[in-house]
């Protein structure tokens, strides 16, 4: 598995973060069965450029807090699955409103992601509970609820 990971915002203490990637990718592989090389990019950005994407990309003219762009292609035998974009910013203030570790909300918007990447969606109700029921799975032990923060 190969992970990029960009950290655009002004903040160098997300790449504390860093060293729970390849764990958590890796579990969400063998969970969900899925057995290719891989390699994936996580992009962390502010919520204007976020806000941009969103709009260019989707037609939602405002930000959100992850955005998954599928790539597929196979080089020497490596897919790359694509790209995670996440809001710091939305990170932050979601940690917050939902009372759990900054770590936490990050892993948790990285599993989000990288759950479409793999072609999971929460279109309807039953992909939806598929969803949250292989996040808390993929989440338990690595970023449980209360996790302490590494800041």
């Amino acid at each position: 598995m190969e992970i990029t990971f960009i950290n655009q915002s002004e903040d160098s203490t997300w790449e504390n973060y860093e060293q729970y990637l390849r764990p958590l990718l890796e579990k969400t592989l063998n969970l969900v069965s899925f057995s290719l090389d891989v390699e994936v990019s996580i992009v962390l950005v502010d919520t204007e450029t976020i806000h941009q994407y969103n709009k260019d990309y989707r037609n939602i003219d405002r930000p959100t807090d992850v955005l998954s762009f599928v790539d597929g292609d196979v080089f020497d035998g490596v897919t790359s699955l694509g790209d995670i974009i996440i809001s710091v910013d939305a990170c932050k203030s979601q940690a917050q409103e939902y009372k759990h570790s900054i770590k936490r909300e990050f892993l948790f918007l990285v599993v989000h992601g990288y759950l479409h990447l793999l072609g999971y969606d929460h279109e309807t109700e039953d992909e939806e509970k598929e969803m949250l029921r292989l996040q808390k799975e993929i989440l338990s032990g690595i970023a449980d609820r209360f996790d302490e923060e590494i800041h």
